[in-house]
């Protein structure tokens, strides 16, 4: 269990910090529920998750500032060709089943892939709104873990990102 100020990462709306337990009561029944402000930024919320659910939503906590930008820095270089999903329906798949795990390391192999695609040839706009959610998504987590703000977190991701392409020109 999670107490108020915990720094955890909702799988489908990134980072935040426990902000209060609340119990609320329909008819006869009484659950309680984490109260979750997300990372301030373009699509900051406020999320209730069951407590006795936290584990199958997949709650988890904010990973260390170190491994994440160890983690990030792989998206520095170009994935392999095999890893390159070019059939449009396969990768939306896949990409959204990444970006819902929680997993910064899966996140960033999607985001990863989807940059390099953009390097290539320009990106629909479901695999452009996936990139960008990707992004949101760990610099959400990056910047709760390191103590900065989102626009500084996602200047990294784009830092390590741009050195892909520069490394492919």
């Amino acid at each position: 269990m999670y107490s108020v100020g915990s720094k955890i990462v909702h799988p489908f709306y990134g980072a935040g910090t426990i902000v209060r337990i609340q119990e609320k009561s329909l008819g006869e029944l009484t659950n309680q529920y984490y109260v979750i402000d997300t990372v301030p930024g373009p699509r900051e919320l406020r999320v209730m998750v069951p407590v006795k659910n936290a584990a199958k939503v997949g709650l988890r906590e904010v990973g260390d500032a170190e491994s994440l930008r160890a983690m990030l820095a792989s998206a520095s270089k170009p994935p392999e060709e095999r890893d390159v999903v070019h059939d449009f329906r396969k990768r939306r798949t896949m990409v959204t089943e990444c970006l819902k795990s929680g997993s910064f390391s899966q996140v960033v192999d999607a985001v990863r892939m989807l940059y390099f695609m953009s390097t290539e040839r320009t990106l629909s706009m479901t695999d452009r709104a996936l990139l960008d959610q990707g992004k949101e998504i760990l610099a959400s987590e990056l910047a709760l873990s390191a103590g900065a703000d989102l626009n500084e977190a996602m200047i990294w991701i784009e830092a390590d990102l741009g050195s892909m392409a520069q490394g492919e020109a």
